[in-house]
């Protein structure tokens, strides 16, 4: 059961860091030009469904594999690293999973026309969903570096 939650573990991770790369960089380079986003919001719309559908449940099972697997271990004689790993990795899946929900909502009423109570532009909205993927990318591969290489 154990290699089962490990190959999920490292199945999810690719999933939830290849996607946000790909798709941050995209919403990036779209975000650009204000004239241009209005027409790619079907694409912007597939964006957010993609990692509302795809990415955040692959983060709930990274998150679930990684607590049995941590379970598995002695916690007296575990290592920093994977102390690090186990607390570090739980408080970025849960802030990602939390704060890319929220703009993802945010996003599809602002590209459906529903007011939001604090209104902004389609492209700031953008650029902070996907300033979050990014940043959700980069603390996510601090984690593996720490792991991979055990450092600490």
């Amino acid at each position: 059961m154990y290699y089962l939650s490990y190959m999920l573990h490292i199945a999810g991770i690719a999933i939830w860091l290849g996607s946000f790369l790909a798709l941050g960089y995209l919403l990036k380079s779209l975000v650009k030009d204000e004239r241009k986003l209005a027409d790619f919001a079907p694409v912007i719309k597939r964006i957010q469904k993609w990692v509302m559908m795809g990415v955040l449940p692959s983060l709930v099972l990274i998150l679930l594999s990684g607590v049995y697997m941590i379970l598995q271990f002695s916690r007296d004689s575990m290592p920093l690293y994977l102390t690090i790993m186990e607390q570090g990795g739980t408080i970025i899946i849960l802030l990602t999973i939390i704060l890319v929900s929220m703009y993802s909502v945010r996003l599809t009423k602002k590209l459906q026309g529903i007011p939001l109570k604090k209104e902004k532009t389609l492209v700031e909205l953008t650029n902070v969903y996907s300033n979050f993927l990014l940043v959700s990318t980069l603390l996510g591969i601090g984690i593996i570096i720490v792991v991979g290489l055990r450092l600490v």
